[in-house]
């Protein structure tokens, strides 16, 4: 009779635990440990009984206890899983920012590339104005020492102020302003670059065949609008027209400055 009172007690206690395991934890009956304790108290149902009631109670007591600690474990390392993802994907985000520091940083290059390059380009077109306008003040200079001398005789092998020929006088003239030349006009016309009749521009050497055999052997200073001066074996220092006969004797010209 007591061992049928025991058994009934059990199982008793039995469909207690699992409708409260039922309505009260329902999610602990997908976690490993509902399937232990409801083999637990199959078990129990069908295990020899102990002597005393209170022993089973205490029994199945503890492994209520167990089954819920087991599922608050089970929560506790979801929630850390869900903390752990969840930071992995924070942490992942502030990748694309370099990119963006980076595109920042490629448009601040470029900006400062174009800059720079407007700076050099303006700095360029600066030195040909500056240069331009050194060359045209020297010009000027030498036309000013050239026409000095208008009216100084011809002297053939003259290389002073008392008599020049052709050649003597342009080297005298750009000697005055820090220009070397070489002594004879066919020398002379081996130095500086080689301008075209179109091109001629104030304080160009000019340079002649008068005896038409293409042979160097008169050169002048060019004035501009159309006038060059020189030291004529007829007129001594005087200024010419480039008419027709110049023209047909002119061989080429060179800029020194």
């Amino acid at each position: 009779m007591k061992k049928f009172i025991n058994k009934l007690f059990v199982s008793l206690l039995a469909l207690g635990f699992f409708a409260t395991t039922l309505f009260a934890y329902p999610q602990t009956m997908a976690e490993p440990g509902t399937a232990q304790d409801l083999a637990w108290v199959e078990e129990m149902a069908l295990a020899p009984q102990s002597d005393t009631v209170e022993s089973d109670l205490e029994a199945v007591l503890a492994s209520r206890e167990l089954a819920r600690a087991d599922a608050d474990r089970q929560a506790a390392i979801g929630a850390a899983t869900g903390e752990i993802s969840r930071g992995s994907q924070s942490s992942s985000a502030p990748s694309q920012a370099p990119k963006s520091t980076a595109s920042s940083s490629s448009a601040t290059s470029d900006k400062k590339s174009a800059a720079t390059s407007k700076s050099t380009a303006s700095a360029a077109k600066a030195s040909v104005k500056t240069s331009a306008s050194s060359t045209t003040s020297k010009a000027t200079a030498v036309i000013n020492t050239a026409k000095k001398y208008i009216g100084v005789p011809y002297v053939w092998g003259g290389t002073t102020t008392s008599g020049f020929d052709c050649s003597g006088y342009t080297q005298y003239v750009f000697a005055q302003h820090g220009i070397s030349l070489p002594r004879v006009s066919r020398d002379q016309y081996k130095v500086g670059t080689a301008v075209s009749y179109s091109n001629l521009k104030a304080g160009d050497l000019v340079f002649f065949s008068l005896d038409g055999d293409k042979v160097i052997d008169h050169v002048g200073i060019f004035l501009g609008n159309g006038q060059f001066i020189n030291a004529s074996s007829s007129k001594g220092v005087t200024i010419y027209t480039m008419g027709s006969y110049w023209q047909s004797h002119f061989i080429g010209a060179k800029r020194v400055f």
